[in-house]
């Protein structure tokens, strides 16, 4: 029987293989299944899960410090994952009796598909029928294509709401269409995936909601993925050798992480928080470039690695308010003095 104690401890021999193999990890095309079953086996895709639904309902910290650490050992395994357990997150929401015993495991993957619905048109439009929708258009990011096998996908129907559906992925009416290649996180197999007439039934309903829905659910999302960059400022730390810039960048780290935690419903803070924390990242790695010197430059050296992930991680989940308080962050506009408080 799965224990908290005996997830972590089966976790602790994974971290250091992914980390090991993150610069092969990140010039592959595509992030080895193995690591997504193996978390599974491990039980990482239960600590979240409510008791009720055959999971570990572990509390909030310890779920941080988990992906925080998965983040810092390998950016790329982690953000497929996510890909998983956010659909998980869905479905537990939307229609929990869609969640099965083999997504908790690992031996059956899911993803999702729904960013494009923060477009002014959605790219994805939804037709009712009888039987339930026919789904039309291209949903122009879906990451883990080869490895995952459903996704929770969404569109917009004539009346202006947004349809969430458990979509399997291997079906002829869902064609896969290659992406130019990322800079950053390239093993995440991220396609665009074009729809031609997909028929989707009522029962594989997940929920509906509005624009304005998503938005409010984005701030808390928002501070869930921080745990991506501050797990990555943690990596970085260790490639700096001045102990006063690598303390500073872990005591910087340590707070947003307890602001993060001790979030209630403040939207503009949220928004803070994570800037805050994209920025530090990009900090952090520039720090442990620095260090490295020269050998930072080539692709495979871990320090080039973190440089770029920092800067995808500013473009995840990226929205207008976030972009807003991103750009102001990097470069304040208020008074010329202020271009200091950037890296203050």
């Amino acid at each position: 029987m799965l224990t908290l104690d005996g997830v972590l401890e089966s976790l602790q021999p994974l971290l250091e293989q992914f980390r090991t193999a993150a610069a092969e990890t990140d010039r592959s095309g595509r992030l080895p299944l193995w690591h997504l079953r193996e978390l599974g086996r491990a039980g990482l895709y239960r600590l979240a899960v409510p008791l009720e639904r055959g999971g570990l309902a572990a509390a909030p910290e310890l779920v941080w410090e988990v992906h925080e650490s998965l983040a810092a050992a390998c950016g790329s395994t982690h953000f497929v994952q996510a890909q998983h357990q956010g659909g998980l997150g869905f479905l537990l929401r939307g229609n929990p009796d869609l969640l099965q015993e083999a997504y908790l495991t690992g031996e059956r993957l899911c993803g999702v598909a729904f960013a494009h619905l923060r477009r002014p048109q959605s790219p994805v439009t939804v037709e009712t029928t009888a039987d339930g929708w026919i789904f039309r258009g291209e949903a122009p990011w879906f990451s883990g294509w080869g490895l995952l096998d459903e996704v929770v996908l969404a569109g917009r129907d004539e009346r202006g709401q947004d349809i969430y559906a458990l979509v399997p992925l291997a079906q002829p009416s869902i064609e896969m269409r290659e992406c130019p290649q990322l800079s950053a996180i390239q093993a995440s197999a991220t396609v665009s995936l074009r729809l031609h007439e997909l028929v989707v039934p009522k029962a594989a309903l997940v929920l509906t909601q509005t624009l304005e829905e998503m938005a409010r659910r984005d701030f808390r999302s928002q501070l869930g993925y921080t745990a991506l960059p501050l797990g990555l400022v943690r990596e970085a730390a260790t490639f700096v050798a001045d102990e006063r810039i690598r303390r500073c960048l872990e005591e910087r780290g340590a707070e947003l992480r307890q602001r993060a935690l001790a979030w209630v419903d403040d939207p503009a803070e949220a928004l803070e928080i994570r800037a805050s924390a994209n920025l530090l990242a990009l900090q952090a790695a520039q720090a442990a470039v620095i260090s490295c010197g020269g050998q930072a430059n080539q692709l495979q050296h871990p320090a080039n690695r973190l440089l770029r992930e920092s800067s995808f991680y500013f473009l995840t989940q990226l929205n207008a308010p976030l972009r807003a308080v991103a750009l102001e962050k990097l470069v304040p506009s208020s008074r010329e003095q202020d271009w200091g408080r950037a890296f203050a």
